[in-house]
């Protein structure tokens, strides 16, 4: 398995770290700065945490913004600290309701060269997705986020084609009180992305640093090698208040030392 982080850990940065997110504020102010400026902020700060790759929020990456030749240039700077894009993450219009914003997404995740797509979805678009996955050759991971139990993630993706899995997000999980040692174990193969997320207590939706809160981090790891997952642990640490980049490098150290 190899060590990813979401950029979404980096949701306030640009608004200061005010304490309480508004997302939707803190979203279209990412989307309103320098493209390049912001991810260079992001992979400077990561650069001690050896990450294998980065996966950007949508934002870091509006559609709107991103060109080839925009894209050219953060591959460039991924390769140079031997990184790549392991996924693009958010939602995705329902290709039914709306396939022009459906296909940007999917258009943006070709041209920084990500396997897939994980964020939260409606269950009504999952089958015009798979459609769509097989189009553009891009995976589509269904994100768990207020689900309690696996069964509700299984009714989810059950329309699904061969395109569609499950990404398990360990911390929106246990912050409802669920298990997701028993949801990575039911679900098994259909699992094709991870955001690891460590939280303080059912209930909270504030995130730590891996192995500091509820999530049982070394069942999940064990779990996904029983599973025969090799695919992406993406490390997702979103804060209000500070910024999460040592939270981010010591989960990091943490993963490394249990995958050894």
């Amino acid at each position: 398995m190899k060590l990813s982080c979401v950029t979404a850990s980096y949701v306030a940065d640009l608004i200061g770290y005010p304490g309480e997110t508004d997302w939707d504020f803190a979203s279209d102010t990412i989307t309103k700065a320098p493209v390049l400026k912001t991810i260079d902020g992001i992979l400077k700060r990561l650069a001690p945490a050896k990450l294998d790759g980065i996966e950007f929020w949508f934002p870091h990456i509006w559609p709107a913004n991103l060109t080839p030749v925009l894209s050219g240039e953060i591959l460039k700077r991924l390769t140079a600290q031997g990184m790549v894009c392991c996924a693009c993450a958010g939602g995705v219009d329902n290709p039914d309701a709306n396939p022009y914003g459906a296909m940007a997404a999917f258009q943006t995740t070709r041209l920084m060269e990500a396997p897939l797509i994980a964020g939260h979805l409606d269950p009504e678009s999952i089958k015009a997705l798979g459609q769509m996955c097989s189009k553009y050759g891009v995976r589509v991971a269904y994100e768990n986020g207020g689900e309690k139990d696996v069964s509700e993630i299984q009714a989810a993706i059950r329309g699904g084609n061969q395109w569609i899995g499950a990404n398990i997000d360990t911390g929106n999980m246990a912050g409802r009180g669920g298990d997701p040692v028993k949801a990575i174990r039911t679900l098994g193969s259909r699992i094709i992305h991870v955001h690891l997320k460590d939280v303080p207590a059912v209930g909270s939706h504030d995130c730590v640093a891996i192995g500091k809160g509820i999530v049982d981090i070394k069942g999940v790891i064990r779990e996904l090698i029983a599973i025969g997952y090799d695919g992406w642990l993406s490390i997702e640490i979103e804060t209000g208040d500070h910024d999460p980049t040592d939270e981010i490098i010591a989960s990091a150290e943490t993963l490394r030392g249990l995958l050894s």
